[in-house]
């Protein structure tokens, strides 16, 4: 069986693609309950307006605990099972959608499937920061953010597709997680210890100087990256949702709105990819250049209001912020005390 390197051993194909197998879901929340909202009155005729607003922010609220509960547990041994117990709530949540037929059922199911999500969320990104190191683990983290926004592209396509036929056909995107749960097999350690998947690690790290790095300097720099990541996702986040509302001010068509927000979200997809040829190129400018995208695209939209300055401006800052996406997780990951301790300083 083909074997990938780690950089300190290597590990089977298939142990690789299980672990890319849980980004597919980390997305997904709220996913398929967004266009539900805009029907609720005919869906559920009596529906307060505290209650559509409890769809919609209730179940976000139940996914932040559960990120750092998974952090917190995930300093036993057994991280394998965690990932498993949260792949089963998502599922089990997913199916109990098409059963549902009231507006509170919807609540309490969303909210368990928040939790599940939290406890998946730490581990798809933990996971390869425990099993690879250095420029693989750079390289690994850009594929894991790829993964993820490929799957919400696809899922939101397949929710726009289905809406209109039944209101319970969009959650069949939360059907998901069957996949990363038949993987999981090939993470667990007889699989790996079958396929020569443990030999040679410890070895290699054993024989490598380990930079420790002061525990309140650490503290600092997570602090810092937290606060950077928040920064950069809430600009991205607020271009996104402003554009269609920036291009009708213009009186653009929703074709072109539509094109636009595709490129968008296709440019944060790519650069996870192909990080490790973009880090190569740009090196320690990678970070300056990711960030001056994101300045320039919003500004070009904004003293340029014309097609071509909306598809270039979108382009700019989708791909900076797709790129800068992992690479705060890797940053992060090289702040952890010990390998053991990645899922955990990740989970923040």
């Amino acid at each position: 069986m083909k074997r990938i390197p780690t950089g300190k051993g290597f590990i089977p194909l298939l142990t690789l693609l299980a672990i890319w197998s849980i980004s597919l879901v980390v997305d997904l929340p709220g996913l398929a309950i967004s266009p539900l909202i805009g029907i609720l009155g005919k869906v559920f005729p009596d529906v307060s307006h505290l209650e559509s607003q409890m769809l919609e922010i209730l179940p976000n609220f139940c996914i932040f605990p559960f990120i750092l509960l998974s952090g917190k547990l995930s300093m036993s041994r057994n991280k394998v099972g965690l990932v498993v117990l949260g792949l089963t709530v998502f599922l089990a949540s997913g199916i109990a959608y098409f059963f549902v037929n009231s507006i509170m059922g919807l609540i309490v199911v969303s909210c368990v499937l928040g939790m599940g999500c939290g406890l998946v969320i730490p581990l798809a990104a933990g996971l390869l920061a425990e099993t690879f190191t250095g420029k693989y683990r750079l390289r690994q983290m850009g594929i894991k953010s790829g993964i993820a926004n490929f799957t919400l592209i696809l899922a939101t396509l397949a929710v726009g597709l289905t809406e209109g036929r039944d209101w319970h056909l969009p959650f069949v995107v939360y059907l998901v997680p069957i996949i990363p749960l038949l993987m999981s097999v090939f993470l667990t350690k007889p699989f790996l210890a079958r396929n020569g998947g443990l030999q040679g690690a410890s070895e290699t790290v054993a024989s490598r100087p380990v930079k420790v790095i002061p525990q309140s300097v650490a503290r600092r720099r997570i602090w810092g990256i937290i606060a950077f990541y928040f920064v950069v996702t809430v600009s991205g986040i607020t271009l996104s949702l402003f554009i269609p509302f920036l291009m009708s001010a213009h009186h653009m068509g929703d074709d072109a709105t539509g094109y636009v927000s595709a490129v968008f979200y296709l440019m944060v997809t790519l650069p996870g990819f192909f990080l490790g040829n973009i880090v190569l190129a740009l090196r320690r400018y990678t970070v300056p250049v990711c960030v001056m995208m994101m300045i320039v695209g919003p500004l070009l939209i904004a003293f340029c209001p014309c097609l071509w300055a909306y598809f270039v401006g979108a382009s700019l800052m989708g791909f900076g912020y797709g790129a800068l996406q992992p690479i705060f997780y890797d940053k992060t990951s090289e702040l952890a005390p010990s390998a053991a301790h990645s899922t955990r300083v990740l989970s923040y």
